[in-house]
């Protein structure tokens, strides 16, 4: 797992007064874990995705979902969580553009913080798996 340290990431996680949470990226299954709770997108920023949509349209990276002027992007990531319930770890797919993954994980950060993905206290371990999707079109 590579850790990322990427503007993005850093800036959520300072902005908030929580404790340092620890934003990877692997190549991995996490589809067995049990699901975190979704309880909307509140806490997503138009920022990152305009930034998402900016790196795939210049030709940064070439990220899954994206189209022309069109980005649809839906991922799975997995989130551990410590035995009093604080968010300790994010791991995102290794998309090999370490710029969009730090976008991603600066606007994972900000939702869970604020409260759009909630453990369910099914997994004494901690592990969970969270989807991430949006869909943004450029004007």
């Amino acid at each position: 797992m590579n850790l990322l340290v990427p503007f993005y990431a850093m800036l959520a996680s300072t902005a908030a007064s929580s404790s340092p949470v620890a934003v990877q990226t692997a190549d991995g299954d996490w589809s067995r874990l049990p699901s975190l709770e979704a309880r909307g997108y509140d806490h997503l920023s138009s920022d990152y995705m305009t930034k998402l949509h900016q790196i795939a349209s210049e030709g940064q990276c070439r990220l899954p979902g994206y189209d022309g002027n069109r980005l649809d992007m839906r991922l799975s990531f997995a989130a551990q969580y410590d035995a009093g319930g604080s968010l300790q770890r994010i791991v995102l797919p290794k998309l090999h553009c370490p710029e969009a993954e730090g976008v991603i994980g600066g606007a994972l950060l900000d939702m869970m913080r604020g409260g759009d993905y909630r453990p369910t206290g099914k997994n004494p371990e901690g592990w969970y798996r969270g989807n991430f999707a949006f869909s943004f079109v450029a004007e």
